[in-house]
């Protein structure tokens, strides 16, 4: 499984909010925000449920990271998906195994706070 995905059981903007309130906790920081529904929207012309991306990153363990492989930019920051989809919310992140212990650790923490939506 490539992807770690939960079905979360409030709101797509609650969900937003408290998504970002616990990232920061954890020392991460939306640097980008993209909406893919709205540029479908927009160029097609094509209703889509919400579906949001987050790029995350905490400063700090990327450039300890950039220490061990000074190319990991290319997995930073981390995606973190938010869609609705048939009525429900999904929070979801990439969690190939094949990433390795480089991301490993900025992985789990993101992983931690999408559990604890």
């Amino acid at each position: 499984m490539f992807r770690y995905r939960r079905k979360v059981g409030m709101p797509l903007k609650e969900v937003e909010e408290k998504l970002k309130a616990e990232l920061e906790k954890k020392g991460y920081k939306v640097v980008l925000e993209f909406t893919p529904s709205e540029v479908v929207k927009a160029k097609l012309g094509v209703e889509m449920e919400p579906y949001r991306i987050f790029y995350v990153c905490n400063p700090k363990q990327f450039y300890e990271m950039t220490k061990v492989e000074y190319e990991i930019g290319s997995f930073a920051p981390c995606p973190v998906l938010l869609y609705e989809k048939e009525g429900s919310v999904y929070v979801a992140i990439n969690a190939a195994e094949d990433i390795g212990e480089i991301i490993k650790e900025p992985l789990e923490d993101v992983r931690a706070v999408i559990d604890s939506l």
